[in-house]
């Protein structure tokens, strides 16, 4: 907890706010938790104009259960979809089959798939600004503390991209 309130009190340092301090007149730069991020997360999604890049080491199916209305509206209006996670392979092997058929899923909605080996980074950019980083995978429900900060940085979300080889 000590550690959670010094990241924040940095994050504040830096200019970020969290969600207890949000004025809806100024909708970027906000630090959100695992139960504060995801209508505003969706909200980006299906305001997605050009294109959608999501990298999740972990894929859920009751993640995609909820998320698959907001992929489809997306994809509905032509945006570029990607989504980046690891192989199929480094799963638990009780996860695969249905691992599979939910990557299928999303293939056969116009989602591109891209995997990478060990990747540990959980981050969204949305048209080359909107950027989603932190610590909750973005296609699966975890039931830890964790926290995503949303800011809008074309420079940011160039760099991300870049990481990945994108």
């Amino acid at each position: 907890e000590r550690m959670y309130n010094k990241r924040l009190s940095e994050y504040a340092s830096l200019g970020y706010k969290t969600k207890g301090d949000l004025d809806i007149t100024d909708p970027v730069n906000f630090i959100y938790n695992k139960n504060s991020f995801l209508p505003v997360y969706t909200n980006d999604i299906v305001n997605a104009q050009k294109e959608v890049f999501i990298v999740s080491p972990f894929v859920s199916k009751r993640r995609l259960d909820y998320m698959t209305q907001y992929f489809e509206e997306t994809l509905s209006k032509n945006v570029k979809f990607a989504v980046m996670t690891r192989p199929i392979e480094e799963y638990r092997e009780k996860d695969k089959f249905i691992l599979k058929r939910l990557l299928d899923a999303l293939e056969s909605f116009g989602v591109q798939l891209l995997f990478k080996s060990n990747i540990h980074q959980k981050f969204a950019v949305i048209d080359q600004r909107i950027v989603w980083y932190g610590s909750i995978n973005l296609l699966s429900f975890e039931n830890s503390e964790e926290s995503i900060m949303r800011l809008e940085s074309s420079n940011i979300a160039n760099e991300l991209m870049n990481s990945m080889d994108i």
